[in-house]
């Protein structure tokens, strides 16, 4: 599998921001992906795709954390 993180700016104006986490090619297709800030989970502002195959056996999953850079 690969996983990236990258930080996409909310819009023109200043605040919060979106953190992406990109999980691709794992398999099997149970997984979980969790946002912590030191040792608690941020569980509010999270939005997530559900689990996509990607036709090769793996699959893929989009996970979005609004947040304050």
């Amino acid at each position: 599998p690969s996983v990236s993180i990258s930080l996409m700016p909310w819009s023109s104006q200043p605040g919060p921001g979106r953190l992406l986490c990109s999980v691709m090619d794992f398999y099997p297709a149970e997984i979980q992906v969790r946002w912590f800030q030191g040792q608690q989970e941020l569980s509010g502002h999270v939005v997530a795709t559900d689990v996509v195959p990607n036709g090769n056996w793996t699959y893929q999953l989009l996970v979005l954390l609004q947040t304050t850079p």
